[in-house]
């Protein structure tokens, strides 16, 4: 009788501690799509990869949750900013600096002499400059700028903006992580 009793306690607090973890969906911010083998850990021991649909279990307790994956941005969670059951993830941008290119066009060169206009195409050219005709081409081309360019230039410059402003919040989050463990009390109580 005892022996059965503890094992239907036992099994009890398994299923306590089962239902102690929900479930949570690690998401590419650009895409709107879950991501795959996000490895995930803790302080506490939990390391853990997600699956093929983004999603992972994690614990109720825990002091800060870490995401790493070699196409996105690291990423720190403290409990107070999981809100809701998805983490949004920011792909890694490699960006060139600068790129110079060194040469002669010898292409354009050649198509240049190719197409040397006749002394009749010239003289037209002359006269459709003096006499303006036709549609504002200035307007025309700051509307396909506006249309075209302008919307990703505007895209990159917001997507630079929330990578800074996620990289100093995860910063500040760091050092408040590293006041909170023992290797962050022993420099305060040093510098004291």
């Amino acid at each position: 009788m005892k022996e059965l009793l503890a094992f239907i306690l036992s099994l009890l607090f398994g299923l306590v501690s089962v239902s102690a973890q929900r479930r949570i969906v690690v998401m590419d911010a650009d895409l709107k799509i879950p991501v795959r083998d996000v490895q995930v850990y803790t302080p506490e021991g939990l390391d853990t990869l997600t699956m093929w649909d983004g999603t992972f279990a994690v614990p109720d307790s825990f002091s800060c949750l870490r995401f790493r994956h070699p196409h996105f941005e690291q990423r720190y969670l403290l409990p107070s900013e999981l809100r809701g059951d998805t983490i949004w993830l920011l792909p890694v941008s490699n960006v060139l600096g600068e790129v110079i290119i060194w040469g002669r066009r010898r292409f354009d060169e050649r198509m240049a002499s190719i197409l040397k206009p006749s002394p009749q195409q010239e003289l037209l050219n002359q006269l459709s400059q003096a006499v303006p005709s036709g549609p504002n081409v200035l307007a025309l081309a700051g509307w396909l700028y506006e249309k075209t360019v302008g919307k990703v230039i505007e895209k990159r410059s917001r997507r630079k903006k929330h990578q800074k402003a996620m990289r100093e919040k995860e910063e500040e989050y760091q050092r408040k992580w590293d006041l909170l463990t023992p290797s962050g009390q022993e420099k305060r109580d040093s510098g004291k």
